[in-house]
């Protein structure tokens, strides 16, 4: 079982979308593998079905209040064969720095909590630094950084990196940062051509060959509840995905 943690300090980056669509295509590739929403927002988990207005399903902040917390009774199978769920909602940052101060721990989600059945456990964290992403930090095998390819982006880039090796220090020394990928490419832009050669000259080979390009197709599937593969598949977003997911499984191997 690999834990791999999607973060960036910026929001905007395409973060909750790439997380999304990329645990899809794991599960397209025959993985198992769970999605664990550690955003308030809950963006993940709407876009997987899980809005808890609507199904009044339990979530994270349930299992936090739990006395037993078994964490497989809160994850749940979605409409993608080998994908499953354990979905947040938006009282999850309130409800986890609560009970943090109340019972004097550190940590409420450990590896050892997580079905060992599955492949590939995959985090979506909210675009901030708190202890919902420094748990995540804590407990998993590698950091996945996406970065928009806007000269803008590149700013924040430097406090993800400062989180991660805070992580690896004082966490969690096995923590490494798997790679990093573009979001949001221009591809008629010279401005997304520039960052994306800045980016792969600073990181090198961590940086993935595929570029995740604006596709209108991927803000539809959000709206649709689906994954892009499901939604639109032959759509570019969905070759993207199903690239970078294999991409992203040979250098787990």
């Amino acid at each position: 079982m690999k834990l791999i943690v999607v973060i960036n300090n910026k929001g905007g980056v395409g973060k909750t979308t790439s997380v999304v669509n990329l645990a899809a295509s794991f599960a397209r590739l025959g993985k198992k593998t769970l999605l664990v929403d550690l955003d308030p927002s809950a963006s993940a988990s709407i876009h997987l079905g899980f809005d808890k207005v609507i199904t009044n399903h339990k979530t994270l902040c349930d299992y936090l209040l739990s006395e037993n917390r078994i964490l497989k009774d809160y994850i749940y199978p979605t409409s993608e064969n080998n994908l499953f769920c354990l979905p947040s909602e938006t009282a999850l940052s309130e409800f986890y720095d609560e009970i943090l101060q109340e019972e004097e721990v550190e940590l409420f989600l450990n590896r050892k909590d997580f079905p060992k059945e599955n492949d590939i456990v995959i985090f979506d964290t909210p675009p901030n630094m708190g202890n919902l992403a420094m748990n995540a930090l804590a407990i998993t095998d590698y950091a996945l950084i996406p970065i928009q390819t806007q000269h803008m982006a590149l700013t924040g880039l430097d406090l993800t990196i400062k989180l991660v090796e805070k992580a690896q220090r004082h966490l969690n020394p096995k923590l490494e940062i798997l790679g990093y990928f573009g979001t949001n490419y221009d591809r008629r832009t010279n401005v997304a051509k520039e960052v994306y050669a800045s980016i792969q000259s600073r990181f090198g080979n961590k940086v993935f060959n595929t570029v995740i390009g604006i596709n209108s197709k991927l803000i539809e599937a959000y709206g649709a509840q689906k994954p892009i593969l499901a939604y639109a598949p032959s759509a570019r977003g969905t070759k993207e995905y199903k690239a970078l997911a294999g991409e992203i499984i040979k250098r787990l191997k």
